[in-house]
């Protein structure tokens, strides 16, 4: 009896692990930064594509692949600073997955850092699950150059030079402030007031 158990839970974990398969030989290519990805059907026919960035609408949160090196140090600040996220192993890539809802267009969406060779790139898509499409996108860009310690290590680097760099120009007197607040005046029947809502 217990045999014939594990041989049903064997075939049903085989079973789970081919619906998951896809098979992306037909798919189109594209060229982002140095490496090839596979492009899911649903996704070809780009708004936009050059080196840098896949975009499939102009929507960037439908989906879109992104060539980060050359900002990386920003984006990854940006989207660290904004959003919550989880370190996660995508196909054999270290990766880290960003979530966030996005009040204008009612949707969750989900952005994906990892690497390939030794450079950078994201998936940004509608969604906050990590679809076997998304992981087939993984798959057919090259291994990571780097190790674990040293992917989260470049990450981790990338992020306090953001810190460094806005402490710096926070002390800029021309720096941006977020000034959201507005002044009001009141007049009544008991007298007037001002004040300051933020």
């Amino acid at each position: 009896m217990l045999k014939k158990i594990l041989i049903a839970l064997m075939a049903l974990i085989v079973l789970m692990n081919a619906v998951d398969a896809i098979d992306s030989s037909n798919w189109s290519e594209a060229q982002v930064g140095y490496e090839t990805f596979r492009i899911p059907p649903e996704y070809e026919n780009p708004y936009s594509s050059d080196f840098n960035m896949y975009e499939y609408d102009e929507d960037i949160d439908v989906f879109t692949i992104r060539y980060v090196n050359p900002n990386i140090m920003s984006l990854y600040g940006y989207y660290l600073e904004k959003y919550p996220e989880r370190k996660v192993t995508v196909e054999g890539h270290d990766a880290v997955h960003f979530t966030y809802h996005d009040r204008a267009d009612g949707t969750n969406n989900s952005i994906l850092w990892f690497s390939s060779g030794e450079e950078f790139y994201y998936i940004n898509w509608i969604g906050h699950n990590i679809t076997p499409e998304i992981k087939e996108v993984v798959k057919s860009s090259s291994d990571s150059k780097y190790d674990h310690e040293e992917f989260y290590q470049i990450l981790k680097d990338e992020y306090q030079n953001y810190e460094l760099i806005h402490a710096i120009e926070s002390q800029r007197y021309d720096y941006p402030k977020d000034d959201s607040s507005h002044t009001f005046v009141t007049v009544g029947t008991n007298g007037f007031g001002i004040g300051k809502i933020f």
